[in-house]
């Protein structure tokens, strides 16, 4: 099971330097935890060998006039291991399908994990949106290539209408079975305001982890969600 913690733009030195401190002491037996602050944090955490780190995006290219970009090959020289890629909220901004795969195809070069988010808007818009999301990458990469999805439902984010395990059970049975189609066997994270009360709740889904947001914020909450997917 993976524990994927995205700070999104929050956190500072301090907070960092003690939240590694106590994650550091956890001795996890089948949890992978990966860490992904702002990469400008990325030299301050030194972490033991059952911690990874990555980043929350990279530039989908790996050098050139891409002022304000970090490239795969700069996030690999601080030891990220994985880069989170299509956020909701990056799509939201106009980030493209094609941007996208760009981006995953710099990350597998430089030997990257991708985590790539995948998520409806509407409710009942159905699969065919996540389809063309997972189509537009798998179609672009090479089959033995390393790489995780994300779940979100976009519409669940902000509204309080939180899936219930059938929905995600189903949407997670769905990308799995599509990437099958397409000779991948990929893994699958669900993230959507998954805390240490309801994850167990999310497990019965059949996802491989969780793409956590505000709850990494919190360092004893964010421990105790650990320790208990450990123990699932």
């Amino acid at each position: 099971m993976y524990a994927v913690a995205n700070y999104k733009m929050n956190g500072d030195k301090e907070f960092f330097l003690s939240q590694v401190q106590e994650l550091n002491k956890i001795d996890t037996k089948d949890t992978k935890i990966v860490l992904c602050p702002p990469f400008i944090y990325l030299p301050f955490f030194k972490v033991n060998e059952r911690i990874s780190l990555g980043a929350q995006d990279v530039a989908n290219a790996m050098k050139g006039r891409s002022t304000g970009q970090v490239s795969a090959t700069m996030l690999k020289e601080f030891d990220a291991e994985y880069v989170i890629i299509g956020h909701s909220e990056r799509r939201s901004n106009g980030e493209t399908n094609t941007q996208i795969v760009d981006k995953v195809k710099c990350a597998l070069e430089l030997g990257l994990i991708p985590i790539i988010c995948v998520g409806e808007l509407n409710k009942n818009s159905g699969n065919d949106e996540i389809f063309e999301q997972v189509d537009a990458v798998l179609k672009n990469i090479d089959h033995s290539s390393k790489i995780i999805f994300a779940y979100e439902p976009v519409w669940a984010i902000g509204s309080g209408d939180i899936p219930t395990t059938e929905e995600v059970k189903n949407v997670i049975d769905n990308i799995k079975s599509r990437a099958k189609e397409m000779n991948f066997d990929i893994e699958v994270l669900y993230g959507g305001s998954v805390d240490e009360k309801n994850f167990t709740t999310f497990s019965k889904a059949g996802a491989d982890g969780f793409l956590l947001g505000g709850i990494t914020l919190k360092t004893e909450r964010f421990i105790e969600l650990i320790k208990g997917m450990d123990n699932e």
